[in-house]
């Protein structure tokens, strides 16, 4: 029995002093990484990967805390057992954290993160060694405990992130040297490997980076779906961490599609899309050239056939004759329809050519080039001034009869937009766009079942490229920027910016503008998701009535103020009626008969006060927007209504119905 007591009092003294070198190993490394959650706490709001990231930290951070409480828990049960006495501490350690305070920046302090990762590379060979030491005593002890793993789990864990967060910490030092990384960049730049990924953008994005030109199709192709809001945030990092090496070896192989990336720095855009633009305008004039001689010469073959059949009787080898002719009548229509093909991108590309000579006149800046699609209707965005750089920012999106072909006219009234803008605010950056990323319905198109002006279909499938092109916008935008977005859609183009905006419910734009509009495609402006609408309508644009033809109603007696149902035309209600809600800026009749139509397409004719109004929008200055004459104010609406708008942002009275719109274009 003395033995026994001896064996057992040695045993306690040694499980004791081990007890107490685990406590004092746990003391010095259960809060290892507390000061990492605390980072992540205080900047919660950088999105992204972050919050994916900051659940898996706080879950190591509790594994590590759980593993130096159970093995002391064990050793002082074992101790109890022998007789002896034990308490065992707690090792749970509170993090206060610090809540993000409102900034000149919405992104990620770089600083911070940088201190995080330090942290994270410290903490981690410290908890190997402390999981090994741990280990050591337990296995010295005969002793097992499943959690004492934890402990230098914890440590690989944390330093396999370091190797991930310092290569991608490194090129947001490089590119935000101001301290502070863009929203993009922040939401996925430092923790995008953890970030939510259902459409395998990282896959493709890897692909891409190989020179898979499939792979960065396909980015294009899910940009246009609008399905993901996320991407144009992804593929500005992905593009950032790529390298100048790298992002070069990929416009050389597909300029084309690199310059349409949303997300992408506009300089880098501007330069895929011009080499493209170049290699195009190289290779389709020798094109021509073949395709023609190719059709000379059969055009040359037929008529030689054509000739033979004549002088022969015998039925059979006539009817071999005239079956080879049908053949060669089939080949050059083809050869003919390629021509046409060709010959039609030879004009857009003239036609782009002549629109970004725009820039660089009258004070203006070089123009970006930030898309580029030939062949078909078209597509292109033309920007005056950077983008990423600028402080306002206004997107134009036109409308019916709009093509590639045509373009010239939409990219002057982004230009002469931007010298308005200017104008009202020097002391401002301005980015004025032209976007035609969607395929309008033409005038002719009127009697389609598909693709046409008096529906939505066309907008239905555009507005999810605008959505996506905005998306790229605010991604690829420098930080510590206030930047102001406006989106402004003509006629038809408005019908896809309303349909955009509700696609992308508070984060579309800061303000749109509806000018000519015949719809939006929603009933009430609050259910755009924009904190900002305006509408502009001429009286003699009869364009603007559509919305209010009798085809429909749209609302109830339930909503928050008493009015009756509104009328709905084909692309929703008329915005510019007072049961839609938006506020209303001055438009001067134009002198141009209704039926002509020629006051739909006046909004940027010089000197208007349209024009400046306009201007004065996109800089914001409300109190600045010029009211109609005094005679040609409107009376105070019904106790009913909703309230006025400002008295400097009253518009004139509603233009007449008008016959439904002929192929004069917008």
């Amino acid at each position: 029995m003395r033995l026994w007591r001896i064996v057992a009092a040695n045993a306690t003294a040694e499980l004791e002093a081990a007890l107490s070198r685990i406590t004092q190993l746990g003391r010095s490394h259960a809060a290892a990484l507390d000061s990492s959650v605390r980072y992540m706490a205080a900047n919660a709001w950088v999105g992204g990967g972050a919050p994916a990231f900051a659940q898996a930290l706080a879950a190591r951070r509790t594994a590590l805390q759980s593993a130096f409480q159970d093995v002391a828990e064990e050793m002082a049960r074992r101790i109890r057992q022998l007789g002896g006495q034990a308490q065992v501490p707690s090792f749970s350690t509170s993090v206060g954290t610090a809540v993000a305070r409102p900034s000149s920046f919405s992104g990620m302090d770089v600083a911070a993160m940088g201190r995080l990762v330090a942290d994270l590379q410290r903490a981690g060979p410290e908890l190997i060694g402390a999981g090994q030491r741990l280990s050591a005593e337990l296995s010295a002890l005969c002793v097992a405990s499943p959690s004492v793993r934890q402990v230098g789990d914890a440590g690989v864990w944390a330093e396999e992130q370091v190797r991930d967060l310092r290569q991608r910490l490194a090129v947001i030092q490089q590119t935000h040297d101001i301290g502070t990384a863009s929203q993009a960049t922040a939401a996925f730049g430092l923790f995008g490997g953890h970030a939510p990924d259902a459409n395998g953008v990282n896959k493709l994005t890897a692909a891409a980076a190989r020179g898979d030109a499939m792979a960065l199709k396909a980015l294009v192709d899910l940009q246009k779906t609008g399905k993901d809001k996320t991407l144009a945030g992804r593929l500005s990092v992905w593009w950032r961490q790529l390298g100048p090496l790298a992002q070069g070896q990929l416009m050389n192989v597909s300029p084309g599609l690199v310059g349409s990336l949303n997300g992408l720095p506009a300089v880098d855009r501007d330069k895929a899309n011009r080499a493209y633009l170049a290699a195009q305008k190289s290779a389709i004039p020798p094109e021509l050239q073949r395709l023609r001689a190719s059709s000379a010469a059969l055009r040359a073959e037929m008529k030689k056939l054509s000739d033979q059949m004549a002088g022969i009787r015998d039925p059979y080898q006539k009817y071999g004759l005239s079956q080879r002719l049908e053949q060669l009548r089939e080949s050059s229509t083809r050869l003919e329809e390629s021509i046409e093909e060709q010959e039609l991108k030879m004009r857009q590309l003239a036609a782009v050519e002549k629109g970004m000579a725009l820039g660089g006149q009258n004070g203006r800046p070089p123009a970006f080039l930030l898309q580029l699609e030939l062949g078909g209707p078209g597509k292109t965005a033309i920007s005056f001034g950077d983008p990423d750089e600028a402080d306002n920012l206004v997107a134009y999106v036109p409308g019916t009869g709009t093509t590639l072909e045509g373009f010239a006219g939409d990219a002057n009234r982004a230009a002469v937009m931007w010298d308005q803008a200017r104008r009202f605010q020097e002391n401002k950056k301005i980015a004025s766009i032209a976007w035609l990323g969607y395929e309008a319905p033409q005038w002719g198109s009127t009697f389609s079942l598909t693709r046409t002006v008096v529906n939505d279909n066309a907008a239905k499938e555009g507005a999810p490229a605008l959505a996506s092109f905005a998306d790229g916008l605010r991604a690829a935008h420098g930080a510590a920027s206030d930047a102001r977005l406006t989106v402004l859609g003509h006629s038809y183009g408005s019908t896809v910016t309303g349909l955009a905006a509700k696609q992308r419910p508070g984060a579309f734009a800061d303000q749109v503008i509806f000018v000519g509009s015949p719809g939006v495609g929603a009933a009430r402006a609050r259910d755009l998701g924009v904190g900002s609408v305006w509408v502009g309508e001429a009286p003699n644009d009869p364009v603007g009535d559509i919305g209010s033809m009798p085809l429909q109603l749209t609302g109830t007696l339930n909503d928050d103020a008493l009015h009756l149902p509104a009328m709905s035309g084909p692309l929703g209600v008329d915005p510019s009626s007072a049961e839609f809600g938006a506020r209303q800026f001055y438009v001067e009749d134009s002198g141009d008969a209704a039926y002509t139509f020629k006051g739909h397409s006046k909004y940027w004719s010089a000197n208007s006060i349209s024009l400046k109004n306009i201007g004065y929008l996109i800089n914001g200055k409300y109190d600045s927007l010029q009211a109609p004459p005094a005679t040609q104010r409107q009376s105070p609406p019904s106790p009913a209504m909703p309230p006025a708008p400002p008295v400097n942002a009253l518009t004139t009275g509603r233009p007449l119905p008008q016959p439904s719109p002929t192929p004069a274009g917008d």
